[in-house]
């Protein structure tokens, strides 16, 4: 018997061990947009990015992935290519007749530069990024990479570097190819990942730079207080792009009041606004970012500890629930005249229960702050409290469940009948010694009685023997 139970508590034990454990994951999506721009945007495709939080989460956008010409904001690429692979922006290169020609009958904007004029690698990207120069930009592709289509491979590659899946181009100015495109969305990437850099950040919000006795002024118009119909005092940089096919095209940044937005307008066209002819890439910024400089505020939307949720805990010693809280504090852009009633948390694949032991603190879950229908922020549940194994319980809950289970049922069936044939196979063996022992007690009794009976007419016998004789 001792070894039968053995075998069960080990067929059980193996059971257990195989159990699967749960597992949980959120879906995020990062560049879905908070909430939607009530004023009037006449670009195609646009987003409007919040600068002040490391996730640089996306507050409006519309049509994000739809593959746009990006025109000469492909000079973002180019001059971060070019930052990371020269070492020495100080270095004097020469302007080949190739860079120059290459351009011809093109009607791109340059600037001016002459085969066999020599200046530094720092001063062709304060012409690339400031003026737009595309001479600027095929001199650059000659020196960092000796021609222009390898060059071309390196700022693809740089592209999927920072994540780009919607973005190819074949030339470093953006002149119009069916084949060179990309998205709002890949945009974000390019433009937050060059903005990190220090160098490029400079040239790039740089309003204007002197080259060779000529002044050029930064094509963002925004920039300039001179262009009274698109100046805006909160903007810098970054850059802009044109072309037919590709429609008006901006990048920029503004900040106020201690609020910083990045702005990406593609495909927005020429309208007659107040009678005038206005490129409108430069209206749409300034609404997208007067909208949220007038909308939107920071407010903290749920407090580290505020009560969530509460979930059963299984083989807890001294508890069998624990709430759970938020992990901090979280802090995000919500409407000035924001309902806190409206605001809801929901918990991420929450799990239905949870197993001992629990620590105060273990992280639970993702919770996903909306309002509005909308995910605003996102946050961790974690354990309230803790809560300690119980032994027993958990012993108990182990062979409930095992039993619970079809198949270590059907074995322990099969063991329990195994066992009763045992059993009976026992008792009939019992049974059966038993009358063995009780016909030889048997026989041993009628074989002892019969050996009385003989000694008994033995001694009668011997009596009668030793009788003394008859007097005469």
């Amino acid at each position: 018997m001792k070894k039968l139970i053995s075998f069960l508590i080990t067929i059980c034990l193996i059971f257990v061990t195989a159990l699967p454990l749960n597992a949980f994951a959120a879906d995020v999506n990062d560049d879905k947009g908070m909430y939607q721009v009530n004023e009037k945007v006449y670009a195609d495709s646009y987003m409007l990015v919040s600068l002040d939080d490391e996730s640089y989460p996306v507050i409006a956008q519309k049509n994000k992935d739809v593959k746009k010409y990006p025109a000469s904001l492909t000079k973002i690429v180019t001059a971060m290519v070019t930052i990371k692979n020269c070492s020495d922006l100080q270095k004097t290169v020469k302007v080949s007749k190739r860079a120059i020609d290459a351009l011809s009958g093109t009607g791109a904007q340059v600037a001016g530069l002459k085969p066999g004029e020599q200046l530094t690698v720092e001063q062709l990207l304060y012409l690339t990024l400031v003026h737009s120069a595309c001479d600027a930009c095929q001199v650059l592709a000659e020196v960092v990479a000796g021609d222009v289509p390898s060059f071309v491979k390196l700022m693809n590659d740089w592209c999927k570097s920072v994540g780009c899946t919607n973005t190819h181009l074949v030339n470093p100015d953006g002149l119009h190819d069916p084949d060179h495109y990309t998205t709002a969305a890949d945009l974000k990437l390019i433009t937050i990942e060059a903005l990190k850099n220090k160098t490029f950040e400079k040239i790039a919000t740089t309003q204007q730079y002197e080259y060779n006795g000529q002044t050029f002024i930064h094509t963002n118009f925004m920039l300039d207080k001179y262009h009274i119909t698109y100046y805006y005092e909160y903007a810098k940089g970054i850059k802009t792009g044109s072309t037919t096919e590709a429609g008006y095209c901006l990048i920029t940044e503004a900040s106020k009041n201690g609020y910083n937005y990045l702005s990406i307008v593609l495909d927005s066209p020429i309208k007659k606004l107040d009678g005038i002819d206005t490129k409108c890439s430069f209206i749409d910024s300034k609404t997208l970012f007067d909208w949220a400089f007038d909308s939107l505020k920071y407010s903290t939307v749920i407090k580290a500890n505020d009560v969530v949720n509460e979930l059963p805990v299984e083989n807890g010693k001294d508890a069998d629930t624990v709430q759970l809280v938020a992990e901090k504090d979280v802090t995000t852009l919500v409407p000035v005249n924001l309902d806190p009633s409206a605001v809801m948390i929901k918990p991420v694949d929450l799990p239905e229960k949870l197993d001992a032991p629990v620590s105060q603190g273990d992280k639970i879950c993702d919770a996903e702050i909306v309002y509005g229908n909308k995910v605003i922020a996102k946050t961790k549940l974690v354990a309230s409290k803790t809560v300690e194994l119980s032994t027993f319980l958990k012993l108990y809950t182990t062979v409930r469940n095992a039993l619970g289970s079809k198949v270590v049922f059907a074995i322990l069936l099969v063991l329990i009948i195994l066992v009763g044939i045992y059993i009976l196979v026992f008792v009939s063996r019992m049974k059966e010694a038993k009358k063995r022992s009780e016909a030889k007690r048997r026989r041993r009794e009628q074989f002892d009685e019969q050996m009385n009976i003989n000694s008994r007419n033995s001694n009668r016998g011997r009596r009668n023997d030793d009788l003394p004789p008859p007097r005469r």
